[in-house]
C-alpha cells in the first residue's frame, strides 16, 4: 500500500511552538507543515503562518495571518485556497490586495452615498420641488436607519425595519412613498453594480395600502367648516400660509412649499414660478389676490433672510410634504382632505362661479401643451385671472364670516 501523506505539524505543537536558541538568544523558527506552508516563530514569540510558494519561476511568499487567530486548520484551509489561484496562474498575493480592496471600497458605498448619487442624476429631469420631495422624505425616514449602511449588505429585512414604523403609526401613503424611493435607490445601486439585486421587490405586499380616501377632496360646500377650522388652528404661520396660498392661488403644495422670496413681486401682486419648478417645465405666472398678499410681507418679516418663503418651522429648509397632511389632521380632517384636495376644491369652485375652464386650468397650470397656445393663456389670461382669483379670495372671507348670501357669480369670466 502507498505510504499515507501525514502533516508535519499538529495543534499540541503548534500550541508550545517557541523560537530556537542560539548561543541562549532566541532567534526566528520555521516549523514546516508542508507543500510551502510554515509556521514563523519570531524571537519575540509571535507566531505566523507563511506560504512559501513559486510562480512564473520566482519565488513568493504569502502571509496567511498570526496564530492564534489563525489555527492549523485555518491556515491549511488558506494555503489549500491560495494553491488553487496559483494552478490557474493567479498571485495570491495580488488578488489578495484586490479583494480587499473591493471589500473596503464596498464598504464606503454606503446607502447615503448611493442616494445622493441617485438625486444627483434625477436633478437634471425632475422640478426642484420633486427633487426636495424625495430628498426630505429620505433624509426622515431612512437614511438615519441605514444611511451608513453598505448598500450591497441590506436585506428585505432591513427595509422592513425602516418601513414598519410608518405603518404603526398610520402613515401609509408616507410609508408608500418612502419604499418606493428605497426601490428607486437599490435599483440604480444595481445598475452601476453596487448590488447584484434589489431586495425591495420581498417587501412587496407586507405593509397595507393606503386608501383613495388619502385624496379625497371636501368640496366647495365643505369650506366654510374647513376655514372655521383653519382659522382656529394654532400652527406656525409658515404651516398656515402654506394652506391658504392654496386656497387662494390653486397651486400645488409643492410649488408653494418650494416658493422663494424673489419669485415673488408684491407690488404687482404676482408670483413667477421658475420652469424649473414647475411639472410641465414652463414659467407659470400666478395673480396674487389682496389677502395673499397681506399674509406674504409678513411671512418674510417672520422669515427674514431664508431661502424659503414658507420655510420649515423646524430649521428653515424647505417644508416636508407631510407638513400639510399633519396640519389637516390636527385640524380634524386626517384622511378626508390633502393638499390636492384643496386645490380640487378650488378648482371647482371656480367652475361653479362660472368661469371658463381654460382659464381655470391656465391659473391650476394645466394649459395646453402648444407653446404659442400657453403664451397666449399666460399673458391674456392674467388680468382675467387676477380678477377671479381675487373674487375667490373675497369669497372665502365671506364664506369664513358665515354669512349666507347667494353665490357669487363671475363678472366678466364668460365675456
Amino acid at each position: 500500500m502507498p505510504k499515507k501523506l501525514i502533516d508535519a505539524l499538529s495543534d499540541v505543537g503548534v500550541r508550545g511552538a517557541k523560537p530556537a536558541l542560539r548561543d541562549g538568544v532566541p532567534v526566528d523558527r520555521k516549523l514546516h507543515d508542508g507543500r510551502g506552508l510554515y509556521l514563523l516563530v519570531r524571537a519575540s514569540g509571535a507566531r505566523h503562518w507563511r506560504l512559501k510558494f513559486y510562480l512564473a519561476g520566482r519565488e513568493r511568499l504569502l502571509a496567511l495571518g498570526e496564530y492564534p487567530d489563525v489555527t492549523l486548520a485555518r491556515a491549511r484551509h488558506k494555503a489549500g485556497e491560495a494553491r488553487n489561484l496559483i494552478r490557474e496562474g493567479i498571485d495570491p498575493i495580488q488578488n489578495g490586495r484586490e479583494q480587499k480592496a473591493l471589500r473596503v471600497n464596498a464598504a464606503q458605498q454606503t446607502f447615503a452615498v448611493i442616494t445622493e448619487e441617485w438625486l444627483g442624476k434625477k436633478a437634471k429631469k425632475w422640478t426642484e420641488g420633486h427633487l426636495e420631495q424625495n430628498l426630505q422624505s429620505l433624509r426622515d425616514y431612512v437614511l438615519p436607519k441605514i444611511g451608513t449602511r453598505a448598500v450591497a449588505s441590506l436585506t428585505a429585512q432591513d427595509i422592513m425595519r425602516v418601513l414598519e414604523p410608518l405603518e404603526a403609526a398610520g402613515k401609509l401613503e408616507t410609508l408608500r412613498r418612502v419604499r418606493q424611493r428605497i426601490g428607486s435607490v437599490l435599483t440604480y445601486a444595481v445598475q452601476t453594480g453596487r448590488r447584484t439585486d434589489n431586495p425591495i421587490r420581498d417587501t412587496q405586499g407586507a405593509f397595507q395600502a393606503p386608501t383613495r380616501e388619502h385624496f379625497a377632496s371636501i368640496g366647495p360646500k365643505g369650506l366654510p367648516a374647513f376655514l372655521n377650522a383653519l382659522e382656529g388652528y394654532a400652527g406656525h404661520p409658515n404651516t398656515l400660509g402654506i394652506i391658504r396660498m392654496i386656497l387662494w392661488t390653486g397651486s400645488r403644495t409643492g410649488e408653494v412649499r418650494g416658493a422663494t422670496p424673489d419669485e415673488f413681486d408684491l407690488d404687482a401682486g404676482v408670483w413667477r414660478i421658475p420652469a424649473e419648478r414647475m411639472k410641465k417645465r414652463r414659467v407659470h405666472v400666478v395673480p396674487l389676490p389682496r389677502q395673499a398678499v397681506a399674509v406674504l410681507k409678513e411671512l418674510k418679516k417672520l422669515n427674514g433672510a431664508s431661502r424659503y418663503m414658507f420655510p420649515s418651522p423646524m430649521n428653515q429648509s424647505m417644508a416636508s410634504e407631510n407638513i400639510v397632511l399633519q396640519a389637516l389632521k390636527k385640524m380634524g380632517y386626517g384622511g378626508k382632505l390633502t393638499g390636492h384636495g384643496l386645490r380640487a376644491a378650488v378648482s371647482t369652485g371656480l367652475e361653479e362661479m362660472g368661469y371658463p375652464i381654460e382659464i381655470i386650468k391656465t391659473q391650476l397650470s394645466h394649459a395646453k401643451d402648444n407653446l404659442t397656445d400657453a403664451a397666449y393663456l399666460r399673458g391674456v389670461h392674467l388680468e382675467r385671472r387676477a380678477e377671479m382669483m381675487q373674487v375667490w379670495a373675497d369669497k372665502l372671507d365671506v364664506m369664513l364670516a358665515g354669512a349666507k348670501v347667494l353665490p357669487l357669480k363671475a363678472t366678466s369670466a364668460a365675456a
